[in-house]
C-alpha cells in the first residue's frame, strides 16, 4: 500500500513538472505576454519532492547508493557487515537530517519565509520535502538492519552477479 502511495505521488509530482515545463516552453515561443514568473519555482519544488519521496523505496529495495561492484568482490562475511555498518550509518545521517530538517521547516513557519515570485508560495512546503522523505527512510533503514542482522539470507541478501548487472 505504502508502495503504491510513494509511486503514485512520485510519478503525480513528476507529470506536473513535466507539464509546468512544457507549458513554459510553448507559452515563452508563441504567448510571452501570459508567462508566468512562478512555473519554474513550481517545477523545482514538485522535483524535489519527488526526490525526497523515493529515497525509501530504493533503501527498502536495497538500490540505494552503495558500491555494487566491490561488495560482489568480498566474501560473504565480508558483505555483510559492511551491509550492516553501511544500513548503520545510513540510518544515523537519515535521523540527522529528518531533526535538522524539521527545524528548518520550523524556523522557516515562524520567518513566514515565501517564494520570490508573484505566487508567495509557503517556503515551509518545499522545505517539508526533506524531513518527510528522511522520516519515511528511517523505517526502511531499520527494516533492512532487522533483516541483516536476524534473518539473514545468503543467497537472496548478498550482491550477486544479478546486482551487478542490474544496476548497469
Amino acid at each position: 500500500m505504502l508502495k503504491k502511495l510513494e509511486n503514485g505521488l512520485m510519478a503525480i509530482l513528476v507529470v506536473l513538472a513535466l507539464f509546468l515545463i512544457c507549458k513554459e516552453v510553448v507559452v515563452r515561443y508563441f504567448m510571452p505576454q501570459y508567462l508566468t514568473d512562478y512555473g519554474l519555482e513550481f517545477t523545482i519544488y514538485f522535483t524535489v519532492w519527488a526526490i525526497f519521496l523515493g529515497g525509501a523505496p530504493l533503501v527498502r529495495e536495497s538500490r540505494h547508493v552503495r558500491a555494487d561492484i566491490l561488495l560482489h568482490l568480498l566474501p560473504p562475511r565480508a558483505q555483510r557487515g559492511i551491509e550492516i555498518l553501511s544500513l548503520l550509518v545510513g540510518l544515523i545521517f537519515t535521523c540527522v537530517l529528518t531533526y535538522y530538517g524539521w527545524l528548518m521547516v520550523q524556523n522557516s513557519i515562524s520567518l513566514g519565509e515565501r517564494g520570490e515570485s508573484s505566487a508567495h508560495f509557503p517556503l515551509f512546503l518545499y522545505y517539508m520535502a526533506l524531513p518527510v522523505g528522511m522520516t519515511l527512510m528511517i523505517p526502511a533503514f531499520v527494516w533492512r538492519l532487522y533483516l541483516m542482522i536476524f534473518r539473514f539470507d545468503p543467497a537472496t541478501m548478498l550482491v550477486s552477479e544479478e546486482h551487478v548487472l542490474r544496476d548497469k
